[in-house]
């Protein structure tokens, strides 16, 4: 046999061999099943919290046109970003999965307002005075109305040094006339009584003066105590305000 004949069989062979792996390759491509995506959920888009559409569903077909079972996991109304994923799997087994990204994001509040001061600045009361809280809520840009958006409203006591909390907050959402929370003017407003403030206390303090060749004087002197308190309010996104209290 000659070597052009045999170099011709050779690559005949080889070209056979390439076209088979090429055909198997498609038809297993082919096999995996073809998602539709069924809702209003689109890739990339942004919803605020509370607009976001019902969880998306999915359709599915094989090679055959044939339907398959098609599902959607990871469907979340959360503030934050988050992915669905369509999974569809053929009789034969044969599976194919897509995903859509989208995000939620949380409403705006503005406040508080005065009198009370915000950024972590102290705002100095007396015990058993009435501390006004107003604020707006906008959920995107809708202004809520309803006193539905709060879901909590407390007041968390701090030790003023370091800030650690002491027990557990407590809620200062009230019925009694005058302190309910309300929607008037434009605005969401409620009225906090503050705690009572603790008693003066006496503490020893070394005065260093001249008296006769003496340097040390021992005095008494009445101290204020002070409470400090943490008040947030929080809303149904989870978004929240706080502001910073020293009771006298």
């Amino acid at each position: 046999m000659s070597s052009r004949r045999t170099t011709r069989i050779v690559v005949a062979a080889a070209l056979a061999g390439l076209l088979s792996t090429v055909a198997v390759t498609s038809a297993d491509a082919a096999a995996a099943p073809i998602i539709t995506w069924q809702g209003a959920i689109t890739d990339q888009a942004s919803y605020v919290y509370g607009q976001v559409p019902v969880a998306n569903t999915c359709t599915a077909v094989d090679e055959a046109a044939q339907p398959v079972d098609c599902t959607v996991t990871g469907y979340d109304t959360s503030v934050g970003t988050h992915e669905l994923t369509a999974a569809a799997t053929a009789a034969d087994a044969t599976t194919a999965t897509e995903t859509i990204s989208y995000t939620v994001t949380a409403w705006n509040l503005r406040g508080f307002y005065r009198p009370v001061r915000m950024d972590d600045r102290w705002n100095n009361r007396k015990g058993r005075s009435t501390v006004p809280f107003k604020f707006r809520v906008f959920e995107g840009t809708t202004k809520a109305t309803s006193t539905d958006v709060v879901t909590a409203f407390t007041s968390q006591q701090l030790v003023c040094s370091t800030m650690a909390p002491i027990g557990d907050a407590t809620s200062i959402l009230s019925t009694k006339k005058g302190y309910r929370l309300r929607y008037r003017d434009g605005k969401f407003i409620m009225n906090w009584k503050t705690p009572k403030a603790p008693k003066a206390k006496k503490v020893k303090v070394t005065k260093v003066t001249k008296v006769h060749g003496k340097k040390v004087v021992r005095t008494v002197k009445r101290v204020r105590a002070v409470n400090c308190y943490q008040v947030t309010m929080t809303t149904a996104d989870g978004s929240a305000l706080t502001a910073l209290f020293k009771l006298r």
